[in-house]
């Protein structure tokens, strides 16, 4: 299995587009994946760049109904019309984020749902995309151990104010590398907005005993400025603990991770986080 970053927040390559987006590519049993869409059709543009068959994709996976993760999945869909996508039920929300009067959609509209509902597979909690490789929700939901960002809303079906959404659009990939599923699990998401703490513990007990090769995706610690947090640094912290109680190999952070974030991670997991680029690539 290989998963390359087509895009995120930075590059390793000057030949290669960055965006506040996130995508990856992934090759598995002979077939290849999407893993989120990036903001825009640079995705696209750049895995031309790196000569990766863009035009050959059996799914795409939208783990969250966030631009920055499916804003590109018009240029996706244009060379790939008969790609199946897989998205949570969940994700047909009216997510908003409000200023004093005005809201701001988040994601994508219902237009998206009608244009491709041959193509879309909209899942509640678990979905297989092929033998080896699952869509899973986070079933585990600590209030303390969520992310902390409380920005997000939908409307109340009965009042029709604005009201927190609960991420039920929120998914992970669970990929398993080897032939023998024991030999271990790579688990992929997008913003972990879950709370990591949340989706290892869920991780933990659907998969008991099975060793996590790597945890791979952004940890939604900083926004648009990567310089700086979202949230406390205890919570960074208390993200990284879970981690490394986890037993978990690697971790491969991205996106909105942020660097304060990662620097903050790397104090704890040490040589077991690295950061992961747009243009590089990861073998298991």
């Amino acid at each position: 299995m290989k998963i390359i970053c087509l895009i995120e927040n930075t590059s390793s390559n000057e030949k290669l587009f960055f965006e506040d987006g996130l995508s990856y590519f992934v090759e598995y049993n002979g077939k290849n994946y999407i893993i989120d869409a990036g903001l825009s059709g640079n995705a696209v543009e750049n895995a031309k760049r790196m000569r990766l068959p863009i035009n050959e994709i059996s799914a795409v996976i939208l783990t969250h109904n966030h631009l920055p993760h499916v804003g590109g999945i018009e240029h996706i869909m244009r060379l790939n019309p008969k790609a199946e996508i897989y998205i949570r039920a969940g994700a047909k929300k009216n997510v908003f984020k409000k200023s004093g009067l005005f809201r701001t959609s988040v994601g994508l509209d219902n237009g998206f749902f009608r244009k491709y509902a041959n193509n879309i597979i909209a899942f509640n909690n678990f979905s297989e995309v092929c033998e080896g490789f699952y869509l899973t929700s986070c079933e585990d939901f600590d209030r303390k151990a969520q992310n902390p960002d409380r920005s997000y809303f939908v409307a109340d079906e009965n009042s029709k104010k604005p009201v927190p959404f609960d991420f039920s659009d929120e998914s992970f990939a669970v990929i398993f590398p080897k032939k023998r599923k024991a030999d271990g699990l790579v688990l992929v998401g997008g913003c972990f907005h879950c709370g990591a703490e949340n989706i290892l513990e869920t991780i933990s007990r659907r998969y008991m005993g099975i060793p996590i090769l790597a945890v791979i995706g952004g940890f939604h610690f900083s926004g648009s400025n990567s310089k700086t947090l979202n949230c406390s640094a205890e919570y960074v912290t208390q993200s990284a603990r879970a981690l490394k109680l986890s037993g978990a190999e690697k971790v491969y952070a991205s996106h909105c991770t942020g660097f304060k974030g990662f620097d903050t991670m790397d104090e704890i997991l040490g040589d077991r986080i690295l950061y992961f680029s747009g243009g590089e690539a990861l073998e298991f």
